[in-house]
Order: structure tokens, then C-alpha cells, then sequence
């Protein structure tokens, strides 16, 4: 048994070498993003390897491989800041913190740019999305 734990790897890359999903970061499954982030870590590798290629460039090169590492580093920090903060609001019976919470539900219920936020950064449509994920 792991306690779950928020991590993010301090480097994503080195040469020849890239970090992608739970081996480059890891959050508290309450709002479900692992899988999505490690999908979207995927495919923008995927996309910087392919342009890389298609520019006849060294694929394993570190400075290629840093373009995926800075596109994903800082959309995934936010994700993983998103799904600690909830974690330790929920988890919380603190009577400031479920105030906070009572009132953080009731914006994302009533408050459409509130709730439209939320949703568009837990689904990956906040930040730049990888051309594959376009397509569908």
C-alpha cells in the first residue's frame, strides 16, 4: 500500500530519454486526471517527435525533447495544483474550509465562467492541445 501523493518530476526529459504520465508526475485520483494527463503527455510527444522528424532533426536530442518537456510541464502543474487543492478541501472538516468548499460547489453550480474553467482544465481544453486530440 502508497499513500497517494501529489509528485512531478523536476526534469521530464534528458537525452534520448522523455517522461510521460505517472513516471513523470502522479495526483490524488479524486478528480481522475492521471490517465487523461498521461494520454495528452502522449500524444504531444508524439507531436514534437513527428515535427522534429518531418524537420529532419535528431529525435533524442535534449533540445527537442525539452519543446514536449515545457508544453506539458506547466499544463500538467496546473492540473496537479487543481486535484490537490480538492483533495485537501474535501478532505477537510475544518468549519473555514467546508464554508469554502460549500461555496466553491455553489459557483461552480450557479457562476457558468466558473464552472466552464473548471471543466475546460480538468478535459484538457485549457492550454495547447496536441494535434491528434484535435481530430476527435
Amino acid at each position: 500500500m502508497f499513500p497517494v501523493q501529489l509528485m512531478q518530476s523536476n526534469r521530464y526529459v534528458l537525452p534520448r530519454l522523455a517522461l510521460i504520465g505517472d513516471a513523470a508526475h502522479c495526483c490524488h485520483p479524486v478528480g481522475g486526471q492521471g490517465l487523461n494527463m498521461g494520454i495528452r503527455d502522449a500524444a504531444a510527444l508524439a507531436q514534437v517527435l513527428q515535427e522534429a522528424h518531418n524537420q529532419g532533426e535528431d529525435i533524442g536530442d535534449l533540445q527537442i525533447l525539452k519543446r514536449y518537456e515545457s508544453w506539458r510541464k506547466q499544463e500538467n502543474l496546473a492540473i496537479l495544483g487543481f486535484t490537490d487543492l480538492l483533495d485537501r478541501i474535501f478532505s477537510n472538516d475544518w468549519l473555514p474550509i467546508v464554508v469554502i468548499r460549500r461555496i466553491g460547489l455553489l459557483m461552480l453550480q450557479k457562476v457558468k465562467p466558473v464552472k466552464t474553467y473548471a471543466l475546460q482544465l480538468m478535459t484538457g481544453l485549457k492550454g495547447r492541445t496536441p494535434e491528434i486530440a484535435q481530430r476527435f
